[in-house]
């Protein structure tokens, strides 16, 4: 939506607006063209998210696209935002007239003949309403795992870990750091009529077909631990379990992976280190995780390099590059990155990839488990079974041409 366009629409809508009703607010024209040109640019972006925030004196529009949040120009006066905040409500199916506590809906949008997924969340906040809608493209097809960006090594130790028949495999890093395409890549490589899967998600991010996905209702008693002891007697061999949160739900999970499942789930946790001393202080006996663990993937995600600006530069000696690089820096080293274009809105990237640490768990782990509360002791085992940290692979990526130092350390840092 360009802004001239989108400044007329606004003043048209303000005018609308208080000829109109108080009930008929969320029923003007340009209303409902206004707030169909916010979805529709949010799509035609890419975006993942779209924030809508009452704030001084205006209603402040961010897009989230490639993993960053990003300010519009447009600016949208305050009395429009309650009329704006309704109508999304409306084709969310929330109730308009609770204003005072969180609510959450689901709009199905046509947008270019397809029709798309979005969940809507509102929150009441001190200048009115705030509403973040998470768009999910039900039609975008499932990453293969050839497509996840693992180096050759650890696209190896992935398959490997994930064919176990039993076992608990847990992925771990930030939100928004790609591990549901990760698990959803595993359960589509898994998914055969001979092997019996069953998720349990808080929300079910997508559907796949030939698996059996619940979604936990905690009102209903569907919560992670009762849809775990359920999935026992649905005869389940693989079972995806969308986060341990607690201390029941972890010694749930590593019992079910001791009676011959193969269970996979998710940790917020900074890397694969991290997630094995997570999982002890959370109440799990470091014996039982020592016998169950079959590996922990870590993970962040990256802008990639837009492919229509992206130029080569020679690194100086002298320059912070260099001293990121450290040993891996020599005279002849050219890098890549993005000059700004239309494609990328001038940001020089376009897309977004992964960047991993894959620890398979070996003797080696399992004896520091049993024996050590030492994170450091255990980052050191993994660094003699040849385990390649997040900063390497991060560096192999940016060396391989597909990203840049700066937005590895983003990815570390913010």
């Amino acid at each position: 939506m360009e802004l001239e366009e989108a400044q007329r629409l606004i003043a048209e809508a303000v005018r609308e607006m208080r000829r109109a009703a108080p009930e008929e607010g969320t029923r003007g024209s340009r209303v409902l063209t206004l707030v169909n040109a916010v979805l529709d640019t949010a799509l035609a972006e890419e975006a993942t998210d779209i924030h809508l925030e009452p704030m001084d004196g205006r209603l402040r529009i961010r897009l989230r696209v490639d993993g960053l949040l990003q300010e519009r120009p447009i600016q949208f006066p305050s009395e429009l935002a309650p009329v704006i905040i309704a109508r999304l409500k409306v084709m969310a199916g929330i109730d308009t007239s609770k204003r005072n506590r969180p609510q959450d809906g689901q709009i199905r949008y046509v947008y270019g003949g397809r029709t798309i997924d979005m969940r809507v969340a509102v929150l009441p906040v001190v200048d009115g309403e705030r509403m973040v809608v998470r768009i999910m493209d039900a039609r975008e097809r499932f990453l293969s795992c050839t497509e996840l960006g693992f180096t050759a090594r650890n696209q190896e130790l992935f398959e490997r870990l994930i064919h176990r028949p039993t076992g608990l495999l847990l992925l771990c890093g930030p939100m928004n750091s790609g591990k549901t395409t990760t698990l959803y890549a595993a359960l589509s490589a898994l998914n055969e009529p001979s092997c019996h899967i069953m998720t349990l998600e808080d929300p079910v991010e997508r559907r796949i077909e030939g698996i059996s996905q619940f979604q936990v209702n905690p009102e209903a008693g569907l919560t992670f631990v009762t849809g775990l002891r359920a999935a026992l007697r649905q005869d389940a061999q693989k079972i995806l379990l969308g986060e341990i949160r607690d201390r029941e739900t972890a010694e749930m999970a590593v019992r079910i992976a001791l009676t011959g499942h193969a269970l996979f789930s998710t940790l917020h946790t900074e890397d694969t280190v991290s997630a094995i001393f997570r999982m002890i202080e959370m109440g799990v006996p470091p014996y039982l995780l020592a016998a169950t663990l079959s590996g922990v993937i870590a993970q962040r995600l990256v802008r990639r390099v837009c492919d229509h600006c992206c130029e080569s530069y020679a690194v100086s000696a002298d320059s912070h590059e260099a001293m990121q690089l450290g040993a891996m820096y020599h005279e002849e080293l050219r890098l890549v990155r993005g000059r700004g274009c239309p494609h990328c809105h001038g940001s020089g990237y376009r897309g977004r990839m992964a960047i991993h640490e894959v620890l398979p768990v070996t003797e080696r782990i399992r004896a520091e488990i049993l024996e050590t509360h030492d994170k450091a002791a255990l980052r050191c085992a993994a660094e003699a079974d040849g385990v390649e940290t997040l900063w390497q692979d991060g560096v192999a990526k940016v060396l391989a041409g597909k990203t840049t130092l700066a937005e590895v350390g983003r990815a570390f840092y913010g």
